[in-house]
């Protein structure tokens, strides 16, 4: 089927992380695999499971508006899972600052009050507006990661276009116009 590669891609994408999600798209043919969709969900997946968050959301941020909506559940547990990583590698005991503006690119974030919510809901101090604290003993996990909004990786990706216009366009660029009966 034409549009198989962007739905196994969607597929693995929303269930990232899965060992039998990614053993599934693996099974799949050569040629399917090598589709430009598919790859980019196995290039998402791998960064996802190595917790490359530099890698991770570069690629979050080139994916089209379906594809960010099959990955948004996840988006809130890889931004934790780098704030954890930050944490283990900058904490000192009098703590070493990082400008807000540097996790609001890393993480995708949507601005800095959204980074300024991330770091309080982890215990992490501020100095100022614009700068986060990594201490040791400071850093904490309960409860879920905190739902961000993800305008940037989601919301912005519609263009003013609505849901049906976009997965549409999607559709076409796949698979063609479905609207013309086969022969």
């Amino acid at each position: 089927h034409p549009g198989q590669a962007a739905f196994q891609g969607l597929f693995l994408l929303y269930n990232l992380g899965s060992v039998e999600a990614l053993h599934s798209v693996l099974q799949l043919p050569t040629a399917l695999r090598s589709c430009p969709a598919l790859r980019t969900a196995l290039a998402v997946d791998a960064a996802f499971r190595e917790g490359n968050a530099a890698r991770l959301f570069r690629l979050l941020r080139t994916l089209p508006y379906l594809q960010s909506c099959a990955v948004q559940c996840h988006v809130g547990h890889a931004r934790r899972r780098a704030l954890a990583c930050l944490n283990r590698a900058l904490s000192t005991p009098k703590g070493q600052t990082l400008p807000l503006g540097y996790m609001v690119h890393l993480l995708a974030l949507d601005g800095p009050e959204e980074a300024r919510d991330l770091c309080q809901a982890h215990g992490l101090p501020l100095v100022g507006q614009d700068r986060v604290v990594f201490q040791r003993g400071h850093y904490a996990e309960e409860g879920l990661p905190p739902a961000g909004t993800c305008k940037v990786l989601v919301g912005s990706k519609l263009g003013g276009r609505s849901l049906e216009e976009v997965v549409m366009a999607e559709e076409e660029e796949v698979g063609g116009d479905r609207s013309k009966p086969r022969e």
